[in-house]
C-alpha cells in the first residue's frame, strides 16, 4: 500500500521537464534520479503522508524513484543506441584534422591483410554445387573446408543487394532470415559433395533451432560464417548442423541445430 502510495506521488511530482531529462539523457538518468530522490522523497511525503506512515512510506518513495530511474535508463540508452545507427557515417577530413583517423593505410597494405586467407572454392566452383543464383546465392566463396565435416565460407554484404531497397531504406540492416539461409546454403555444400552424396537430387531446409543474433550486420561488413555436420542419416537422407558467422571477429549469429533433407529422384528404368 505504502509503495503503491509513494509510486503514485512520485509520479505526480516530477515535472515533464524532469521526465523528459529522464528519457533523453541516459547519461544523467542515475544522478537525476539520485537528486529527485534525496530532494523530493521528504517533502513529498510530508505532504501527501501522514506522520504515522511516513517511515515506512518514505522507504517506497525510494523504491518508487529507483523504478522511475531504471525503466529512464534502458529507455534513454535504446534511443540513444539508435541515434548512434542512424548516424553511422564519419567525417573522415574532421576526424584527419583531430588526429583521430590513425595511421594512413594505402590499398596494398589493406590487400595484404587477406593475403593469407586460403581460397578452397571461388564463386564459379559454388555454382556447380548449388543449384542458387543471382539474387539468392549468398556464399561468395569457401575458404576452409573439410570433406563430409563443415567448411567455412564468406559473404560480402553489399549496399546494392535487393532487400536493402527496403530493409530498411534509412537504416540497411540484413535481414536475419538472409543470414540464415546463407548459412544453410553453405552447409549444403559439405552435403552435396562426397562423401555425403554425389550432389545429384535436391537440398531441403527442414528445420532450425537454438537462433541467437548478436550484432546487426550492414552493407561493407564481410560475413564469415562456419557449419559443422553433426549427424547424417544416409537411410533417410537427413542431416544435422550446426553453425555461427562473424563480423570482424565479433559473433554476429549462432544457430544450435539446422536440420536438412535430401530428396534423390526417383527414376524407372525403361
Amino acid at each position: 500500500g505504502s509503495v503503491a502510495l509513494a509510486t503514485a506521488a512520485a509520479v505526480a511530482a516530477i515535472s515533464s521537464t524532469h521526465l523528459l531529462a529522464f528519457v533523453v539523457s541516459p547519461a544523467g538518468t542515475s544522478t537525476l534520479a539520485k537528486s529527485l530522490a534525496e530532494a523530493s522523497v521528504n517533502s513529498i511525503a510530508s505532504n501527501v503522508v501522514p506522520e504515522a506512515s511516513r517511515g515506512s512510506t518514505t522507504a517506497g518513495f525510494g523504491a518508487a524513484f529507483v523504478c522511475v530511474g531504471v525503466i529512464a535508463t534502458r529507455v534513454g540508452a535504446v534511443r540513444h543506441q539508435r541515434r548512434n545507427c542512424r548516424n553511422r557515417s564519419v567525417n573522415v577530413s574532421a576526424a584527419a584534422e583531430k588526429d583521430e583517423a590513425g595511421t594512413f593505410m594505402h590499398a596494398e597494405e589493406v590487400s595484404k591483410l587477406t593475403n593469407s586467407v586460403p581460397l578452397q572454392l571461388d564463386n564459379v566452383a559454388i555454382a556447380k554445387i548449388l543449384p542458387h543464383r543471382y539474387p539468392f546465392l549468398l556464399v561468395d566463396k569457401v575458404v576452409s573446408f573439410e570433406a563430409g565435416k563443415r567448411a567455412v565460407g564468406v559473404k560480402n554484404v553489399t549496399a546494392n543487394e535487393p532487400q536493402f531497397t527496403g530493409h530498411f531504406p534509412d537504416l540497411p540492416i540484413m535481414p536475419g532470415v538472409l543470414m540464415i539461409e546463407a548459412m544453410a546454403q553453405l552447409g549444403g555444400i559439405v552435403c552435396l559433395q562426397a562423401p555425403i552424396s554425389d550432389g545429384k537430387g535436391q537440398f531441403f531446409f527442414a528445420g532450425i533451432d537454438g537462433v541467437k543474433f548478436r550484432r546487426p550486420v550492414v552493407p561493407g561488413d564481410t560475413l564469415v560464417m562456419e557449419m559443422e555436420l553433426e549427424k547424417w542419416k544416409p537411410k533417410y537422407g537427413v542431416a544435422k548442423m550446426k553453425g555461427k558467422a562473424y563480423v570482424n571477429g565479433q559473433l554476429a549469429l549462432q544457430v544450435d541445430s539446422f536440420t536438412f533433407a535430401m530428396v534423390q529422384e526417383n527414376k524407372e528404368e525403361s
